[in-house]
This record gives C-alpha cells, sequence and structure tokens, in this order.
C-alpha cells in the first residue's frame, strides 16, 4: 500500500466490531471500484509509524472544534534524542526539559450531529489496528466504515481519533482511489486525521505503533493522556494556533477572525511511498486555503516516516518484532521491500536487511 493518510479506499467484508460515535459518510469521494484484487491484498494493511517522534512524557491534547486543530504538548523523555526539524513540531526548553508542541488537522461533527462537550476526557480504549468493517450508531444502525486500518483512540463513549474514512481519484492515477482528511464539520462526531497523523498521533501518546497488533485488538486504558475538547481557537504564547492544511466546510481560520500577526502557523506533512505522486491526491484548496494558495501535497511530503504491512505478511513482522527485541526498528520503513521479500521467503530479515 502506498501512502497511508493517502492509501487505497478498499472494503470487505470482515468481522463486525461495535462503536457508538462515528459513522462514514456517503458522498462522492466514498465510492469504491476496486478489483477483488485490491480488496483481498489491501482492505486490512497494518500501519507502522518510524518517525522520530517517540512516546512523551505528560502528553495531554487539546481538540479545538473551532479551528479543527488537534494539539499535544508534552515532553522528550529523559535520554531521548532529539528531535529533527518537523514542520508540524515546536520545540523548546521549560524547566530544565523539552517541551514539545504538535499541531494536526482534524474533522469535526456536521450538523446536526454534535462534537464532545468541551471539557477534559480520558483514553478509554485503543484499537491500533482497524481494519475496514462494520460500526453502529443510533442514527444509522449497523452500517460499513472504511476504517482503513488505521487506530482508533477513544475517549469519549465511542467519540474518537481514527482514520480520514473519505478518499477519491489519486493525483497521477484516476482509476486508484487515496485517502483524504476533509478539514471541517464533517463527521458524526468523532475526529477524523489524516492516516499517518493518526498513527503518529497513537505513538505520542504511548501506544506503541512499531509493533503488530490483531486485527480490533482492544486495549483499555492505553494512554495517561487527557484530551480537552474547547469551543474556542486553541492557543500557544498568546497566540491562535492554525496549521497549513487546506480547510473544507464548517472551519473558519483564526487569522480571518483575529488577523494574521496574532496566529502561529504550524506546518504539515503527508506520507508518501512513491516518487510518482501517484499515492497523493490533487492539489486542495476548499475553503481558501492559506492565504488564497492551494495545498500541494507533494511539498509536503515525506518518505519512510510511516509504512503498511499486508495482512499475509503480519505473522513473519511479528517474528521480525521478537528479534528485534519486541519492537521494529525505526528503519523498517526504509527497508520494507527487503523485510517482506525476506518474510515470503521465510529468511531471516534481520540479518539479511541489516535492521
Amino acid at each position: 500500500m502506498s501512502r497511508l493518510a493517502l492509501g487505497l479506499l478498499l472494503a470487505s467484508s470482515i468481522a463486525t466490531v461495535f462503536a457508538t460515535g462515528c459513522a462514514s459518510e456517503t458522498d462522492a469521494g466514498d465510492a469504491q471500484d476496486s478489483t477483488e484484487d485490491e480488496l483481498a491484498a489491501k482492505a486490512d494493511e497494518h500501519w507502522i509509524y518510524a518517525g522520530p517522534l517517540p512516546a512523551l512524557s505528560n502528553a495531554k491534547i487539546t481538540a479545538s472544534l473551532a479551528g479543527n486543530t488537534a494539539h499535544v504538548t508534552g515532553y522528550l523523555p529523559e535520554g531521548a534524542a532529539a528531535l529533527p526539524d518537523l514542520p508540524h513540531v515546536k520545540t523548546r526548553i521549560e524547566n530544565g526539559k523539552t517541551r514539545v508542541d504538535i499541531v494536526y488537522p482534524i474533522a469535526t461533527a456536521a450538523p446536526p450531529k454534535t462534537n464532545s462537550r468541551p471539557g477534559t476526557y480520558t483514553f478509554y480504549e485503543a484499537k491500533p489496528y482497524r481494519p475496514d468493517g462494520n460500526a453502529w450508531t443510533a442514527s444509522q444502525g449497523n452500517h460499513f466504515v472504511t476504517w482503513g486500518g488505521f487506530p482508533f483512540l477513544a475517549y469519549n463513549s465511542g467519540i474518537a481519533f481514527h482514520g480520514p474514512i473519505t478518499a477519491q481519484s489519486s493525483k497521477t492515477a484516476p482509476d486508484t482511489k487515496v485517502w483524504y482528511l476533509r478539514r471541517g464539520d464533517v463527521s458524526s462526531g468523532c475526529n477524523r486525521m489524516n492516516g499517518e497523523h493518526v498513527t503518529e498521533l497513537a505513538h505520542v501518546i504511548g501506544v506503541s505503533m512499531r509493533k503488530v497488533y490483531g486485527a480490533n485488538q482492544s486495549y483499555p486504558n492505553p494512554s495517561a493522556a487527557k484530551v480537552t475538547v474547547i469551543d474556542d481557537y486553541d492557543t500557544l504564547d498568546g497566540k491562535f494556533i492554525d496549521v497549513d492544511y487546506a480547510t473544507d466546510v464548517g472551519v473558519t481560520r483564526p487569522g480571518k477572525v483575529h488577523g494574521d500577526a496574532k496566529v502561529v502557523m504550524f506546518g504539515s506533512w503527508v506520507a508518501s511511498e512513491m516518487p510518482n505522486g501517484k499515492d497523493l491526491p490533487p492539489d486542495q484548496k476548499w475553503e481558501g486555503g492559506v492565504g488564497g494558495k492551494p495545498y500541494v501535497f507533494a511539498e509536503h511530503a515525506r518518505n519512510d516516516m510511516v509504512c503498511s504491512f499486508a495482512k499475509a505478511d503480519l505473522p513473519g513482522l511479528k517474528n521480525v518484532q521478537r528479534a528485534m527485541g519486541g519492537e521494529l526498528p525505526r528503519t523498517i520503513c526504509e527497508k520494507k521491500a527487503c523485510v517482506v521479500s525476506a518474510i515470503r521467503a521465510n529468511a531471516d530479515a534481520k540479518a539479511r536487511c541489516a535492521l
């Protein structure tokens, strides 16, 4: 599978999974035209995080309903390596520790659906590997949802951070559907995210995404991190927080209200494994982008931060994890082709691929 948030949109008939707060949308972007071979190969990929962010100490998340942002704050753990320059991350020394601020774009509820009420919540469940499957809600009953294999991080009666659900044709291959986040009031109450972002978020709050999990395996109380939901724009150092990902319906950027001089803008990134851009969607403007410019996915693409593995390769990948001492190495995405080849040849991937 190519890109995390922009992987192929595929469906399959797998075991029913129940949730109470999230549902799929039924717009043109969710059309499904994959072949049976693609369905078998791609509906249940498992996503791995190979980026530089570790699990943060004292992590907490602020979800802004006005700004459609998720702002993570925490501290680098003792002994952790200094972080490289990342567009969506700002760091500073605070009381002798490295404070980390991370911002992601998110989706919020489409009226008449409702968001979480402002307040502070605790993560009560995580499903690190959630393939496409069914969900139940009071409004839609039992229905199919394209979860995409991305983590599902629940914090309020079924409301969760999870993958984007929506897809459209790729930039260079119209017959290939790719994931993308509609950053707007478009969900049934959950906070949809680009798939690579929610995979990184899970890792940052302490759910290791360099491990292989069972499909729909549920972990109670997965993180000590708290989620604070606010109605207003979020702030940092007296300025309003925004992120340079394009906006969809229902979003008014804080700069439009308070002026650009009073905004701290975070950058963004998207994952890509294909140099030709086949796994990227067309440039997006929606409600104006930043400064009236479209969001060009290729300008934000990063390689080897995330990757996915087919269901058939997961037992072998689990063996690689054991050989590495219980967690896959950060080089796993960079060396994915070698690792998959070794797994399928029943060879020692650790030695063959110099992991």
